[in-house]
Formats: structure tokens, C-alpha cells, sequence
């Protein structure tokens, strides 16, 4: 029977006989109704917490394929440009700025961070076949894989990129390998047909 639907006399008669004073029923319910709203509360801070860090840093970039890599790689060989300036915001362990003339197909000058980089076979790196070069080298590392060729010393990674409609070049690049530290990105912010 339910203390509440006794009369005044009798509801504290059976407090009274379970020893339990009114006060302390009263003060122990509170206490449970608070911590559920505490909790409840909590959970949903979290979740709210959760869906905005995911949206915030939710990987934009999407992962590719050998097949998207081939695809890109071929509408550059077909609408790419042979002269052409480029500049290439690198981010990650060695992060700079890099800027490449190229005429006729050949790096003919280069900058890193303004400085204008002296060796000319270093020119080439971030011209458009030197970008597509280094992804080409991350490309077998995911053949490997896949062929089930690869050993303990292959590493395991990731390629998450975007390539320009229009011509084909690696627009965003990032190579994550797993269980490292080591990532490198790479975004085009000009791109200029000359």
C-alpha cells in the first residue's frame, strides 16, 4: 500500500515504524532527482560536445583509390598545362610554402617560403608531376596492400585527396600513415596558366 493515499496519522505511523525519518526520505529523494539531471545533463553536453568536434574536424578530404589516382593523373597528361605558376601550402612535419615557375614543361625556378631554392633538381618537387610523383610512390605502398605483397616493413597509410576538374592536378593531398606521427598535406592555393 502507498504511504501517500494513507491518512496524515497513519502515514507517519509507518514512517515511524520503518525508522526512517520524514526529512531524510524527502532529502534523499531530492538527492536522486538532482544526480539524474546531473547525469542527464552530462550526456547530453557530451553528445552536443561530440557532433560539434565532428563537424568541426571531420575529414573533408575524401580517400582515393589507385583507380582515382590513375584517372587524375591521365586528365592532367591530356588538359594540363605546360607553362604554368603554382603555389603549394605544405602542412605537417616540414611545413612551408612553395612556389614553382614552370615553361614548357620544366621547373625552371622555385621558392620556399619566399627564399628561392638554389639546387635545380629540387625545382621539380612541387611542380604538378612532382606532386603527382610523390603520391605515385604512395600509390604501390596501397598496391602493395592490396596485392598482398606487402611485408612488416611496408607501411600501412592512408591517401585522401582532391584533384582540379578542369585539369586534373593534385588540388589537396594528405598521406596519413598509421600509427605515426608522420602526415604530410598538401593544399594548391594559386594555380595560374601562363
Amino acid at each position: 500500500m502507498n504511504d501517500s493515499s494513507l491518512p496524515d496519522h497513519e502515514a507517519k505511523t509507518t514512517a515511524a515504524a520503518m525508522n526512517v525519518p520524514a526529512e531524510k526520505t524527502a532529502r534523499a529523494s531530492f538527492g536522486c532527482t538532482f544526480a539524474l539531471w546531473l547525469l542527464a545533463g552530462l550526456l547530453v553536453g557530451g553528445i552536443v560536445s561530440l557532433v560539434i568536434f565532428r563537424w568541426q574536424y571531420a575529414e573533408r578530404i575524401p580517400q582515393i583509390s589507385p583507380a582515382e589516382y590513375y584517372a587524375a593523373k591521365e586528365r592532367w597528361r591530356v588538359n594540363g598545362a605546360s607553362s604554368y605558376d603554382i603555389e603549394v601550402q605544405v602542412t605537417g612535419t616540414q611545413e612551408a610554402r612553395y612556389r614553382v615557375e614552370v615553361r614548357d614543361g620544366q621547373a625552371i625556378a622555385a621558392w620556399r617560403n619566399g627564399v628561392p631554392l638554389q639546387q635545380q633538381r629540387t625545382f621539380s618537387t612541387w611542380s604538378v608531376p612532382g606532386m603527382f610523383g610523390t603520391m605515385s610512390r604512395d600509390i604501390e605502398v596501397l598496391e602493395k596492400h592490396a596485392a598482398g605483397r606487402a611485408d612488416a616493413n611496408t607501411p600501412r597509410i592512408t591517401m585522401r585527396a582532391e584533384f582540379d576538374e578542369k585539369f586534373g592536378y593534385p588540388a589537396r593531398y594528405r598521406r596519413i600513415q598509421w600509427g605515426s606521427p608522420v602526415q604530410m598535406i598538401w593544399q594548391v592555393t594559386k594555380f595560374e596558366v601562363k
